[in-house]
């Protein structure tokens, strides 16, 4: 009787050890998810300069929607790499479509914005083309599908979670969490970058503005002229 109560006392105590083992490491597959998410959102690239043409145009709810259609792109990325379906996206064909997409959106995104630039009251933004929150969603959207190899990135993250032994391979619980709070690193930069930008617009002259657009501009431009490049060296 005695025996088989310490057998049930030692089962309990085993499983209650590795139920706290498996929480620390969702915990910290969550943290660095998170920090990971944050740091992938920094580099500048054509999302954050239509965050900050909505931002500093006091437009922050459309600036947000931006970050928020980035974002759920990137998420459908997470989500592919997750089930297994990266291969499709590493073909000529598939990169080569959507590198020209990129480059014809960022060229349109570019001219736009120059456009908006020769306005004389710039800043009274909110009968503007890009200020609407439904297509500033899109906007984001499809800025970020348009970079494929967002895929590969996630596939990466998990590798080195992985590599930690934190989950494996086949954790499919632990990689949906690291690939929610990367999502929510994502997002967190990008609100971040969109309230700083928000809040310092009252100390910005509308000449000044000017200038920044044709510069957010001509930024555009280049970013597609790169994509543009891409789709050459896939193609070629």
């Amino acid at each position: 009787m005695f025996a088989g109560i310490g057998k049930r006392l030692q089962k309990w105590r085993l499983h209650s050890r590795n139920s706290r083992k498996g929480r620390m490491k969702e915990l910290l597959t969550a943290l660095i998810a998170l920090g990971f998410g944050f740091v992938t959102a920094i580099p500048v690239g054509a999302t954050q300069i239509e965050i900050a043409k909505r931002s500093l145009n006091r437009q922050l709810k459309a600036a947000l929607m931006v970050s928020a259609g980035s974002v759920a792109s990137d998420m459908l990325y997470g989500f592919l790499a997750l089930y297994g379906i990266a291969p499709f996206f590493n073909r000529k064909i598939v990169l080569g479509g959507f590198e020209a997409m990129g480059a014809v959106l960022l060229w349109i995104l570019g001219i736009l914005t120059l456009r908006e630039s020769g306005r004389e009251k710039i800043l009274s933004f909110n009968n503007g083309k890009l200020g609407g929150k439904r297509l500033s969603f899109v906007t984001g959207f499809s800025l970020a599908i348009t970079n494929p190899m967002m895929i590969f990135w996630w596939l990466i993250g998990m590798h080195c979670i992985a590599d930690l032994d934190l989950i494996d391979h086949h954790g499919k619980l632990m990689s949906l969490i690291f690939l929610m709070f990367g999502g929510l690193g994502l997002g967190a930069y990008l609100t971040l970058l969109a309230s700083t930008l928000y809040k310092i617009n009252r100390f910005i002259t509308e000449n000044a503005m000017q200038r920044i657009y044709v510069v957010l501009g001509f930024g555009l431009f280049l970013f597609s002229i790169y994509f543009l490049f891409q789709f050459i060296q896939t193609v070629a």
